[in-house]
């Protein structure tokens, strides 16, 4: 009787033990998670294959976001948004002059809104607004859109840019963010008439956007110190011999 009882105290010390070790779930709401400034570290194709360099380079040296509390998107993300909605193929023809078309080193960002579900869901929606913020030899989306041979009715100066269903995941310490743009993810690109309601924006097939993975790093500065210090000091350029 004696042995029995001590077994079972021990019994139940072990579980109460591995309860107390085991590693509370994160409860803290995604949204709240994504809240903050973060930078694009590593982009790749569906594939596997490394894309940073197609839309960051010394002349856009950083890709980053500002996520407000009310649902604020804004950013350097024009570049990174042109490349997800037409694809490497359309964007490799303005690739040798897209800085031109975005002034963030004069703190012009690119707008946007992001919506997040109540509690920790593990999916989201991204709104960006793709404009010519300009200040460069060109200045305008329709300048974009016109290397893309897009008809004349679909050249407006704002397009409505949203995603829905982009995977997102955090580290254990949620100071890097991982989006997947993946099987699971549409599309949905609009215009506004002059009342400010959406209108269907037909210029481009929503089908056709890249399927990518980008990781996101947390930083502790603000919007306009990173962006700043990333203009000051952009990475060298390398030059490539070509084949001979």
């Amino acid at each position: 009787m004696y042995l029995t009882k001590r077994i079972t105290i021990l019994l139940l010390l072990s579980v109460i033990f591995a309860a107390g070790c085991k590693k509370e779930k994160d409860e803290t709401p995604t949204k709240t998670k994504m809240e903050g400034v973060w930078v694009v570290k590593e982009a790749h194709d569906s594939t596997g294959v490394d894309i940073l360099s197609k839309f960051q380079n010394h002349l856009l040296p950083v890709t980053v976001f500002y996520f407000s509390s009310d649902n604020t998107v804004l950013s350097t993300a024009g570049p990174l948004t042109t490349y997800l909605v037409y694809g490497d193929s359309k964007f490799m023809q303005i690739t040798s002059t897209i800085n031109q078309w975005f002034n963030y080193a004069n703190l012009t960002f690119n707008g946007g809104e992001f919506f997040v579900a109540d509690g920790t869901p593990d999916r989201f929606a991204l709104e960006m607004k793709l404009e010519g913020v300009g200040g460069g030899v060109t200045n305008t989306l329709a300048e974009i859109l016109q290397l893309f041979n897009i008809e004349d009715q679909w050249l407006k100066t704002v397009v409505y840019h949203k995603f829905i269903n982009v995977g997102v995941s955090f580290n254990e310490t949620n100071t890097q963010m991982t989006w997947v743009w993946d099987d699971q993810t549409t599309a949905r690109y609009n215009m506004k008439d002059q009342y400010g309601d959406y209108v269907l924006w037909g210029g481009w097939p929503i089908n056709k956007f890249s399927k990518c993975r980008f990781v996101l790093e947390k930083k502790s500065k603000s919007l306009n110190d990173v962006t700043t210090e990333a203009y000051q000091n952009p990475p060298t350029k390398i030059l490539i011999p070509e084949n001979k």
